[in-house]
């Protein structure tokens, strides 16, 4: 049975080039790291190249930022050409070279440039099949929302957004290659007059779902606030939740801390990951989890959670290379 499957796939392969034997070879994936540590651990080291990466969430949860750290992170790891489609407005030469981005390797497309998907099609396109298959593409869209109807331009038709899209990925992702990974974010809307049930929906309402491999939705939970600074707002709490991942289980959630002046720490969030799987107590649950109160006791010691953060190389068996075997839907149980 085995040879004669052999023998097919040696056949087919005059006409269908990529097929292959699933267990002909040992498939080794190249990550980008998300740049949060709890994150990469709960996405299984990060996201990988050749993929569609869709960032869902309201305004200000953190969507560009976290796109344009996984920017860095690909240029710190691969020689990567960086495509930055604009449509937002988002692109500040300035905040990307304080988040790490080497500017100067980076392309970036204005909305006038891509009015619709359509253009964005042809742009993506041109830009694979222009440069050497060698090279790493970080191709990145901010926001697949912002797009307009080139029939309708003075109205929102979510139908016909929808079919935009389904159309614009079944024409990109068979161009993807092993060295290509595109990133959107997507805005979270409500539908209209929903008095039951879930009224959250996206931009072309579940088009882009179907075709990524990855969807993490960002949530903006509290302001933190400096008391030093009379009570200035310095940044917000985020939580991440791993929607789809076609790498491992769904609904993992971690949450970090987004700063406006420093942007993501790596280790930012990883304490409160290790409260969350009983690895380490807070000292008052309540309000640790109303981020009221910060502290935590570890080998009869009492720190900030900023603290052991900051001291992880002192606590190494609190690191881990991998999300933990007991991990079970965010429960906490061992």
């Amino acid at each position: 049975m085995v040879s004669e499957i052999d023998k097919l796939v040696k056949s087919l392969q005059k006409d269908y080039g990529s097929l292959r034997i699933a267990n002909s070879e040992n498939e080794k994936f190249e990550f980008i790291s998300t740049g949060i540590r709890s994150l990469d651990l709960a996405l299984g080291g990060g996201v990988v190249w050749g993929v569609v990466v869709e960032n869902i969430g309201l305004s200000q949860s953190g969507k560009t930022t976290i796109m344009q750290k996984l920017l860095a992170n690909a240029q710190k790891e691969y020689d990567v050409v960086g495509i930055w489609i604009d449509r937002e407005k988002s692109w500040y030469s300035d905040r990307a070279e304080q988040l790490g981005i080497d500017t100067k390797k980076v392309i970036v497309v204005d909305p006038t440039d891509t009015p619709s998907i359509i253009q964005v099609e042809s742009l993506i396109k041109d830009i694979i099949s222009s440069l050497d298959k060698e090279t790493y593409k970080f191709i990145a869209i901010d926001s697949i929302s912002a797009f307009c109807d080139p029939l309708a331009l003075d109205k929102t038709d979510m139908g016909q957004r929808a079919k935009e899209l389904h159309r614009f990925f079944r024409k990109i992702i068979p161009i993807i290659d092993s060295k290509t990974i595109i990133n959107v974010s997507n805005h979270i809307t409500f539908k209209p007059g929903i008095l039951f049930g879930n009224p959250k929906t996206t931009s072309g309402g579940e088009s882009v779902r179907y075709y990524s491999t990855f969807r993490i939705e960002f949530t903006e939970l509290r302001n933190i606030i400096d008391e030093t600074k009379g009570g200035r707002k310095i940044g917000n709490w985020i939580k991440a939740t791993i929607i789809k991942t076609r790498r491992g289980p769904n609904n993992r959630s971690i949450v970090f801390p987004h700063y406006f002046d420093e942007g993501i720490l790596y280790n930012g969030g990883y304490t409160r990951t290790l409260v969350d799987n009983n690895y380490i107590q807070p000292k008052n649950k309540s309000e640790f989890a109303l981020f009221k109160q910060h502290t935590v006791k570890y080998k009869d010691k009492q720190l900030s959670e900023f603290d052991l953060e900051n001291k992880l190389d002192e606590f190494p068996e609190l690191l881990f290379d991998k999300w933990p075997d007991w991990y079970n839907d965010n429960s906490g149980d061992k």
